[in-house]
């Protein structure tokens, strides 16, 4: 892609409308007009000579061109802010912006935030969603999916190993027919995802036909699947490193219903930022071999 004659500025007007989705949300987050926000980005858009937007009901949404433009307008974004508030007096904060699953922010990096956050001058963004689909246009130094991506334009790393089980209280156990086969659990309820082909939670697709046809608890959101099994509600599927932390839970039919899966580490090729990038792999991967489930990397690129 050629571009013309740019004002850094636009840049930086270009990347809160990908952050935002909205030139609304966008304005209010630079402190300007929508309108001023809208000139700006039309005005990059001629000067890369192609769109870098398609506009619907939902909002502003990148095009393929925007994405590949994404990573580096983000660092210039963050450059102009901070020649903008520059003080001698005050330390400069990298901020480090990790995508991962609900479960594996939670479980796997939250409870280690401190072993990046010790580091003087970093700050830690956690973002989460259950794809990358699901959060098309966002900018990050590091992504942890559920599956490989093949993709050119990222570095991709096999990082950990999990594995998922049904569970459930011992009091719901204690109080309901006993689970001994697949077949008995026709009768009991047990949370699931409703279908969404943008989720991408490979473990859905595995083992739905083990289960009875009807399922009476549906959610699209981790934590509402945990906290009814763990009400005794329901029966849940839960990562078993998750399930580990909650002594009341008990395992059932492992040998009927298991699935093992992997994470991988993405990242952008041309956003890779050395140190920064390197910070965050080093507290990912200290984050996984604490819990156990760290694996040998094979990269792919």
């Amino acid at each position: 892609m050629s571009l013309g004659h740019v004002d850094a500025e636009d840049i930086r007007y270009f990347f809160a409308l990908s952050q935002a989705g909205t030139l609304v949300r966008a304005a209010d987050d630079l402190g300007v007009d929508h309108t001023t926000v809208g000139r700006r980005v039309q005005r990059l858009e001629r000067a890369a000579g192609r769109k870098l937007f398609t506009r619907s009901r939902q909002g502003w949404a990148l095009t393929e061109a925007g994405k590949r433009l994404l990573p580096a307008a983000r660092n210039v974004a963050v450059g102009a802010d901070v020649f903008a508030g520059a003080e001698d007096s005050l330390p400069f904060i990298e901020e480090v912006t990790v995508f991962a699953s609900e479960g594996f922010a939670a479980y796997v990096l939250a409870p280690h935030a401190d072993d990046l956050l010790s580091n003087d001058g970093y700050a830690l963004k956690l973002l989460t969603a259950p794809s990358l689909a699901s959060r098309d246009g966002i900018s990050y130094d590091v992504a942890i999916l559920r599956s490989e991506l093949v993709d050119h334009s990222t570095s991709t790393q096999l990082l950990a190993s999990y594995e998922v089980g049904l569970y459930a209280t011992k009091g719901y156990l204690a109080n309901h027919p006993p689970i001994e086969s697949l077949e008995d659990l026709e009768g009991h309820h047990i949370s699931w995802y409703p279908e969404d082909p943008i989720a991408g939670i490979p473990e859905v697709t595995a083992l739905r036909s083990k289960l009875p046809r009807t399922l009476t608890f549906q959610s699209n959101n981790l934590f509402v699947h945990q906290q009814a099994t763990l009400a005794g509600t329901c029966l849940g599927m839960i990562a078993t490193y998750m399930a580990d932390y909650y002594p009341q839970l008990q395992r059932l039919l492992p040998e009927d219903l298991s699935y093992f899966g992997n994470y991988w580490t993405v990242i952008p090729a041309t956003q890779r930022r050395h140190g920064a990038t390197q910070k965050a792999l080093d507290f990912i991967h200290h984050a996984v071999a604490q819990l156990g489930i760290g694996v040998e990397p094979i990269h792919k690129h």
